[in-house]
C-alpha cells in the first residue's frame, strides 16, 4: 500500500477503550437513495415528508477532478466481525471506492495491538494518509506542529457539505476547531443526541422466581433504584445460582478494573472516576469521599460472594461484553448490557430470559441523590476523529470524498448502510446474508427498515453493514426506538441526565502541544496506578482503612493530578469562550 516515510518524533502513544457509537438515524434526500424493493415484516418508521435537512450541501465547492483513479490509505483501529475480514471491505467503503474511482485501503491492526501499531507507524515515520484519532492519546498539536497533520480547515472549499454545518451550527464549529483555529481531525456531526446503546441490566425473571412474583424494592419502587435495592437483589441471585448447582457464576459482574466505563454504578456514590465539570470547575472524581463509600461497598458485595471471584483476571473482556460465558449460559444477575441483550432477546431453548435496564442506583444512606450522577451524553458532536496527513498527495480528492459522507444521502449511507440500488454487483455479503434489498428503503416517505438490520431486532449486526467508524453526519435521532422496551431503556439509562449537576468535559477541548503531552503522561500513571490499586481494594488483598485511603489520594496527588487539573480547567475555560 502506498505510503511515504516523513522525518518526525518518535511518539509514546497508549491505546484507550474508544466511546461506541450508535448507528443511528434519520432519512433525507430520497432522490438517489430510494427504491421500491420492499420485504416482509419489515420496521415502518415515519420521516419527514420532504426527507431534507435544511441548508444542507448549499455552499458552492471547488471542482475535483476524479477520472483518474487513486489509492488513500486509512489507518483504523481493529474492528473485528464475522462478516468481512478487512475494513476495506466494508459496504460502505465498496460503494464509495466505486463512486468516487477510488480505493480506500484500511490498514487495521490486530485487536490489542494498536497501540504498538500507532508507535511503530509514528516512530518510523510511515503513515498512511487519514489516521484515525481516536485511540490517540499523544498531542494532536503536536502531530501538526511536527508536520504529520495538516490544518483541514485550509481545504473547507473542497468539502462543501461539512463547511456547510460549520457555518449553520456555532456549536458544531466550536467542537471541530481547536483553540487556533485549526481544524485537525475530522468529527461526527449527530442530527440530534445519540440514543443510549448500553447501560447496567439486570435478570428480572430470576427475581420473579425467587419471590414468586412478588418483588419488593426496599425503595419501593417497581424498579431498583438504590443501593439498598441492589442490597436486596443480590442475596436473591447467588441463592438462585447455588440451587441450580451451578459451580460458576455471578449476581454481579464488574469489569477487571473495578469501574464502570461510564461511571454507571460509582457516580451512585456521588464520585466519579475521571474529570468532569460541576459549575464550570473542572474536578477528579475518584479520590473524593463517596469513591470511599464505592470501594467499601464493592468489597462488602464481593466477600459475600456476590462478585466473580476472578473478576480482576479478565483484563481482556470489553466493558460491553463482560464474562459472555456466564452472561449468555444463565448465570449472572446483573452486568453492563446492550440494546441486542433487552428483554427475551437472549432467550434460548429451554432457559427464558427477562433482561432489564438498570438506573444507576444511588447510595441514598450516605446523601447521594440524582443530581450527582455525571450526565455522560455531553455533545452530539465529536466521536471518533480522523486527521489527514501530510504524504496524502492528493488531499483536496480525499477531502471532497470524506465530505460525501457529511451530505444527507452519504449521512445515510453511513448510518443505516446500503439500498437494494447501491449494492455493488460483484458484492455478495448482502446476498448471503439475507439483504439483496438493501439495509432500508422507502415506502413513500416512510423510511423502513430490513428487519435483517433493524436495531434491537435484527438477525444480522447492523453496525458492520453502515460506515459510522469513518466520520461524517450521524442520522441519530429516534430510528433506535423501534421497540417499545428499547425506549423503556434509553429512559432508564438516562434517568437522570435532567437533573444532575455534573458532565463529562467536551470532546472537543484543546492544549498547547507540551501541556497535553505532559498531562497525557500524567495520565498514563494515573491510569495505571488506579486500575492496578481499585482491585485490591475491592478484593480485600489491600485493606481499605483511612490510612490506606490516604496513602492512595497521596499517590495521585503525587502523579500529578493537580497539574492535570489545571491544564483540564483552562483547556475548559478556553473551549466555553470559543
Amino acid at each position: 500500500m502506498k505510503k511515504k516515510k516523513v522525518t518526525a518524533l518518535l511518539l509514546s502513544c497508549i491505546m484507550v477503550l474508544g466511546m461506541f457509537a450508535a448507528c443511528g438515524s434519520e432519512s433525507t434526500d430520497k432522490d438517489s437513495t430510494s427504491t421500491d424493493s420492499t420485504a416482509a415484516g419489515s420496521e415502518e418508521i415515519p420521516v419527514d415528508s420532504d426527507n431534507s435537512m435544511e441548508g444542507n450541501a448549499s455552499v458552492d465547492a471547488k471542482e475535483v477532478d476524479y477520472s483518474e483513479h487513486e489509492t488513500f490509505t486509512y489507518w483504523l483501529y481493529s474492528t473485528t466481525n464475522d462478516y468481512y475480514a478487512s475494513y476495506s471491505d466494508n459496504p460502505v467503503v465498496q460503494y464509495l471506492n466505486e463512486k468516487f474511482n477510488v480505493t480506500l485501503a484500511f490498514e487495521q491492526p490486530v485487536s490489542g495491538t494498536e497501540q504498538d501499531s500507532l508507535s511503530l507507524m509514528f516512530g518510523t515515520g510511515e503513515y498512511t494518509d487519514v489516521i484515525n484519532l481516536q485511540q490517540y492519546t499523544g498531542s494532536i498539536a503536536q502531530l501538526y506542529e511536527d508536520g504529520i497533520l495538516v490544518d483541514i480547515a485550509e481545504y473547507l472549499d473542497y468539502m462543501p457539505n461539512l463547511k456547510n454545518l460549520i457555518e449553520t451550527d456555532e456549536d458544531f464549529a466550536r467542537s471541530i476547531y481547536d483553540d487556533e483555529g485549526r481544524i485537525l481531525g475530522l468529527i461526527d456531526y449527530g442530527l440530534s443526541d445519540t440514543v443510549t446503546w448500553g447501560g447496567l441490566v439486570y435478570r428480572r425473571d430470576i427475581l420473579d422466581t425467587m419471590t414468586g412474583g412478588n418483588i419488593a424494592f426496599p425503595s419501593g419502587n417497581d424498579t431498583p433504584t438504590t443501593i439498598e435495592d441492589w442490597d436486596y437483589m443480590l442475596p436473591l441471585y447467588k441463592e438462585y445460582f447455588e440451587n441450580s448447582g451451578m459451580m460458576e457464576y455471578a449476581p454481579l459482574i464488574i469489569p477487571a478494573n473495578g469501574i464502570f466505563y461510564y461511571g454507571e454504578l460509582q457516580s451512585g456514590f456521588d464520585c466519579y472516576h475521571y474529570y468532569y465539570a460541576e459549575d464550570d470547575k473542572v474536578k477528579y472524581g475518584i479520590t473524593e469521599d463517596g469513591f470511599y463509600n464505592y470501594l467499601a461497598k464493592l468489597n462488602e458485595w464481593y466477600e459475600a460472594g456476590y462478585i466473580y471471584k476472578d473478576f480482576a483476571s479478565r483484563t481482556s473482556d470489553p466493558f460491553y461484553v463482560p464474562n459472555t460465558a456466564l452472561t449468555y449460559g444463565g448465570a449472572a444477575g446483573i452486568w453492563y448490557g446492550t440494546q441486542g441483550q433487552l428483554a427475551d432477546q437472549m432467550s434460548m431453548a429451554g432457559l427464558e430470559f427477562d433482561v432489564q435496564p438498570l438506573s444507576t442506583p444511588l447510595d441514598t444512606e450516605n446523601g447521594a441523590s440524582g443530581k450527582d450522577v455525571v450526565f455522560r451524553a455531553t455533545s452530539r458532536y465529536g466521536f471518533g476523529g480522523a486527521g489527514v496527513t501530510t504524504v496524502c498527495e492528493n488531499i483536496p480528492k480525499l477531502l471532497s470524498v470524506l465530505d460525501y459522507l457529511y451530505s444527507v444521502e452519504g449521512g445515510r449511507l453511513r448510518s443505516y448502510g446500503l439500498t437494494a440500488e447501491q449494492i455493488p454487483a460483484d458484492y455478495t455479503i448482502y446476498d448471503s446474508m439475507g439483504l439483496e434489498d438493501g439495509s432500508y428503503w422507502f415506502e413513500g416517505d416512510k423510511f423502513m427498515w430490513n428487519p435483517n438490520t433493524a436495531p434491537g431486532g435484527g438477525t444480522v449486526e447492523q453496525k458492520n453493514f453502515c460506515g459510522y467508524r469513518m466520520s461524517g453526519l450521524g442520522m441519530n435521532d429516534d430510528l433506535y426506538l423501534l421497540k417499545d422496551y428499547l425506549a423503556e431503556a434509553d429512559e432508564v439509562w438516562t434517568a437522570y441526565d435532567s437533573v444532575s449537576t455534573k458532565t463529562l468535559l467536551p470532546d472537543a477541548l484543546s492544549y498547547p502541544a507540551n501541556e497535553e503531552s505532559t498531562m497525557k503522561n500524567n495520565d498514563v500513571s494515573l491510569t495505571d496506578y488506579i486500575n492496578a490499586t481499585v482491585p485490591k481494594f475491592i478484593m480485600g488483598t489491600m485493606e481499605l482503612n483511612e490510612s490506606t485511603w490516604e496513602e492512595f489520594k497521596g499517590q495521585i496527588t503525587a502523579y500529578g493530578i493537580e497539574e492535570n487539573l489545571r491544564i483540564q480547567q483552562e483547556a475548559y475555560d478556553r473551549y466555553l469562550s470559543r
